[in-house]
């Protein structure tokens, strides 16, 4: 069962405890190493009230942990007593949700609200905002996106009050709930012991995404008694700080844990890439890669030039690709870009031009962008939009939640609910025209049939088609035989060959600047971006840049004589 496993990773299955780092390059294989801790552990596990916590910071990425634990390791489901799930979801069940009313001071259980649990949408402009600001560690309030904040809002009493409003009737968001979980286990300590208690064992994968409030709560939990601890990740794939991700937490771990060990064995990459790709890591030598099938590949990573002609640059990569063998499909072969905007050239479709001023209100969106996701094949996540927005409109809500939810079904009875939700999707017209008509059409629906409301955008917006409008979905809805996206939508992920197109500059210093000056890449999540795109093939990888300046800079950074 364990036959397959390095030396370096029996020693983490097998021999390592209490508290310790793994810091593991890309393509290392820790999914595979978690997993097999963790199926090693609950093999010879005898507790029958007490388990296991395996944490990461997305379903994908549990998901893949628990698929390793069965096709590898023949545990078909992770169950009571273990936990496997995000670290949000872990703070939710055992945290927030059951004790957050004890700082709240809200009568009942606390409701989760806003991205990733429902949108949200206030009554007047002061909660309006609530879902955009979020508390710091030292319990002073800061903006998510402060664009959509003046400059002095935090002197804002209205702005504020209305944050600690909501809250104290028991709204909070994700942050918030991260937050208050933390002021939980400081005010009562005999939490934390009891979590402690519940779960002896707590792995977290991905610990380079950890803010410092996740940080502070695992550093509680220790303090009244966890002593087994695995932290695995890689500072330098830390692609996150807009979600308060602080990298230099899991490093500052390393060094302070002596027990740590790093793992530079890559099992995904030729040598060349990994060559290629440390010129800008901060690890201390080369990864070694230990996949026979593609140690030896003679493709060398290259850095290319592209002006106006994203379109054959991606032509010509897929031709090479072809070329060297490979059978190119959504599987083995990945256009990933820093900038959004990239796709638009690649796809053909005209770029909204900025400061276009498209919804008159947030429902507009969300009934638009759920018949969309509807129309084309996401049928699931497009239901859940339109179900949650077309509740939430008729009842005046400022958030539909589940209960919300489960109230109209038991009102109205299952299939009577569903029924009438679907009914109102096929009134929607089809989202192949423009959203101006779309507009249009829709508001003739609504009236005819007398549902109470319509639908509004600005009239900058509509010519705009919604390919044009939705096209940065979390998936593909434009068909190609190659996989297309951001760096951030194929984190963890592996393909045979990559292109990778970059602009002049994400954000923040132009990647020229940030590599002739030699900003280490700890000190940059530009490059900590770069870094994780380049690092996902296995076999071919070109990076494409504006001009000669900027491929003469990767240049001298990356290709090693």
């Amino acid at each position: 069962m364990f036959r397959t496993l390095s030396d370096s990773q029996r020693e983490i299955v097998f021999n390592k405890s209490g508290k310790f780092v793994v810091r593991a390059c890309p393509g290392s294989g820790k999914t595979y190493c978690v997993g097999a801790r963790l199926a090693r552990l609950i093999h010879d596990w005898k507790k029958r009230h007490e388990g296991i916590a395996v944490l990461s910071f997305t379903n994908v990425a549990w998901q893949e942990i628990e698929k390793k634990c069965n096709e590898k390791f023949s545990i078909s489901k992770i169950a009571y007593p273990h936990f496997l799930g995000t670290i949000d979801s872990f703070v939710n069940k055992y945290i927030f949700l059951p004790f957050g009313h004890l700082i709240l001071g809200c009568k009942g259980r606390p409701i989760l609200v806003g991205e990733p649990h429902g949108t949200w949408s206030g009554k007047d402009f002061s909660s309006t905002l609530f879902d955009n600001i979020s508390y710091a560690i030292d319990g002073s309030m800061y903006a998510i996106q402060a664009t959509k904040m003046n400059a002095n809002w935090q002197q804002n009493k209205y702005i504020t009050g209305a944050k600690k409003r909501y809250n104290k009737a028991g709204y909070a968001t994700q942050n918030d709930a991260n937050f208050f979980a933390m002021k939980i286990l400081e005010k009562y300590p005999q939490i934390a012991k009891a979590i402690a208690v519940r779960f002896p064992y707590l792995i977290v994968d991905e610990a380079q995404d950890t803010s410092d409030i996740q940080m502070k709560i695992i550093d509680i939990l220790i303090e009244n008694g966890l002593s087994e601890i695995m932290l695995v990740g890689d500072p330098d794939q830390a692609i996150f700080e807009w979600n308060d991700a602080r990298p230099e937490l899991l490093t500052q771990k390393y060094d302070e844990w002596e027990n740590s060990i790093i793992l530079n064995e890559n099992r995904r990459s030729s040598q060349n890439i990994c060559g290629f790709t440390f010129g800008i890591s901060s690890l201390s030598d080369a990864s070694v890669s230990v996949n026979e099938q593609v140690r030896e590949f003679a493709h060398r990573p290259k850095v290319i030039t592209y002006n106006s002609n994203l379109p054959q640059i991606v032509s010509d990569f897929i031709d090479e690709c072809q070329q060297q063998g490979i059978n190119v499909s959504k599987e083995s072969t990945a256009i990933i870009y820093r900038s959004k905007s990239i796709v638009n050239e690649i796809l053909g479709i005209p770029e909204i031009t900025f400061g276009t001023n498209v919804w008159v209100d947030s429902h507009t969106r969300e009934f638009a962008r759920g018949k969309f996701l509807y129309d084309n094949g996401r049928f699931k996540d497009g239901f859940k939009i339109l179900e949650r927005i077309l509740l939430k409109t008729l009842s005046n809500l400022s958030y539909c939640s589940e209960d919300d939810i489960n109230d109209a079904i038991a009102q109205m009875g299952f299939v009577t609910f569903k029924s009438q939700i679907h009914a109102f999707i096929n009134l929607l017209p089809r989202t192949n025209i423009s959203i101006g008509e779309w507009v249009d059409a829709a508001n003739k629906a609504l009236k005819e049939n007398n549902c109470g409301f319509e639908l509004r955008v600005h009239k900058d917006g509509l010519r705009l088609s919604f390919p044009q409008l939705f096209l940065n979905e979390d998936k593909q809805i434009i068909e190609k035989n190659y996989r297309y996206g951001t760096v951030h939508s194929v984190k963890g992920e592996t393909f045979e060959a990559v292109l990778l197109i970059l602009k002049t500059k994400g954000i923040g210093s132009a990647y020229k600047t940030l590599l002739n000056k030699n900003i280490s890449i700890s000190a940059s999540e530009e490059l900590r971006i770069a870094y994780v795109g380049m690092t996902r093939p296995s076999k071919i990888l070109v990076i494409a840049v504006p001009n000669d300046d900027n491929k003469n800079a990767w240049e001298n950074k990356l290709v090693r004589n």
